[in-house]
């Protein structure tokens, strides 16, 4: 009861003189707001940053024709090729891989009869269409026996098909030319840009992509463009399951470097793999959090020590009356836990503010999330772990901080507390 008791001293107490109490807490309130707000981010973006990655394909790695700068043989010059694609998917040699797929990048002007535009054209293999988030408004995807006869046929990105014929309806049976040569649309493609691939400009948007059967753009629109040591931009490799990409990446090292030769030499290749990234994508929003924490730290240190200077006065304040309860048979515990109890109830009072802050701060978050994302589903959300948090930190900063003026109020000795003036 006497605990009870306490509690309802420090609250009145507290209601008693508002505004003073308010800007004590103020440090806390905004530390506390900080570190839920700060954790709420940064769990949303890194969902977000999932799902992006996830959208590059899942279980996916790339490789492309690249030379190490640092590397000591200077003779050493790029190289990838379809035969090494081939060579990839012979039986046995890269068990841990299910598929591969070829692209060949390069920009092209297209055309559907007038004015002429610059779009980007990719040649790919028609395993492209089943990796990441490819999405299929209207017609069909190219088929195998039509990569392997290099059909002229295409499938155009959905701001191509609204360039070109005012939309997506309509577009599948019209004929168009790229860099001069003609081509019928079989299919237009609603795919969303990936914010990953969008860093890398217009031309990696697919609505603002060609599509052609890799070997009709190799063989029909840019023979001069490649070389027998380098034919295509890049090949993405799925591993056959998620866990099995680092044996794949070691299988595909393997091969090619038996397909091109090398012995003592560095790679002429390089592999990229998304879910490195993805962790060092992770590894900067931690870091990001770390200083965003940093300063809710200062603002906790700054608020505690506003608690610890209000407390000290109200110690000085309340002295006859420490000496009055002392006198009338009040022990040390029972004034140190009373102004114990004071700034334990000023800090969670503040804390509980300042959780508040963090839901404000989480709600601006998710409308920040969604206008880079423009996804509902990736949200930035005050979790119970975080709530648990900031009510800890709060509770600990009042037990530190007023530690040391309740134990001074403890120790007054009672006839000179009644003499105080």
């Amino acid at each position: 009861m006497a605990l009870l008791e306490s509690f309802r001293i420090a609250w009145g107490a507290m209601l008693t003189h508002k505004l003073r109490s308010l800007l004590t807490m103020l440090g806390i309130i905004i530390g506390v707001g900080a570190v839920v707000g700060m954790l709420a981010i940064g769990e949303g973006y890194a969902r977000y940053i999932d799902a992006e990655f996830n959208s590059l394909g899942v279980g996916t790695f790339y490789v492309n024709p690249s030379v190490d700068r640092d590397a000591d043989d200077e003779t050493l010059r790029p190289q990838l090729t379809a035969a090494n694609a081939a060579a990839l998917m012979e039986p046995g040699r890269a068990p841990a891989i299910d598929l591969v797929v070829i692209e060949l990048n390069r920009n092209g002007v297209v055309s559907a009869g007038g004015e002429r535009f610059l779009f980007g054209v990719k040649g790919v293999t028609p395993g492209f269409f089943t990796i990441g988030a490819q999405e299929l408004g209207d017609g069909r995807y190219f088929t195998d026996e039509e990569d392997l006869a290099s059909a002229r046929v295409a499938v155009i990105g959905q701001n191509v098909a609204t360039t070109l014929f005012g939309g997506i309806e309509g577009s599948v049976g019209q004929r168009i030319t790229v860099n001069g040569v003609q081509f019928e649309v079989i299919g237009v493609s609603v795919a969303q840009q990936s914010q990953i691939s969008g860093a890398f400009g217009r031309f990696s948007d697919p609505g603002e992509q060609v599509y052609l059967p890799y070997r009709t753009a190799r063989d029909r629109l840019f023979r001069n463009d490649v070389t027998t040591r380098v034919d295509v931009s890049s090949l993405t490799v799925r591993a056959r399951d998620v866990d099995l990409i680092d044996e794949a990446i070691r299988q595909v090292t393997e091969v090619l470097r038996e397909e091109h030769r090398l012995t003592y030499q560095a790679n002429d290749f390089r592999i990229t793999n998304p879910a490195q990234l993805s962790a060092q994508f992770q590894a900067i929003t931690v870091g990001f959090s770390a200083f965003l924490g940093t300063i809710g730290g200062i603002s906790l240190l700054v608020g505690g020590i506003g608690i610890m200077n209000i407390m000290l006065v109200s110690v000085a304040q309340r002295t006859r009356e420490i000496g009055l309860r002392k006198a009338v048979g009040a022990k040390r515990r029972d004034i140190l836990l009373q102004f114990l109890i004071e700034a334990l109830v000023l800090c969670l009072a503040g804390g509980a503010i300042g959780i508040g802050l963090g839901y404000l701060l989480s709600f601006g978050g998710t409308f920040v999330l969604y206008a880079i994302s423009q996804d509902p589903n990736i949200r930035a959300s005050v979790s119970l772990f975080s709530i648990i948090l900031a009510t800890s930190i709060s509770a600990s900063i009042g037990i530190f901080f007023g530690l040391f003026p309740a134990i001074r109020a403890a120790r007054l000795d009672p006839i000179r507390a009644l003499r105080n003036e």
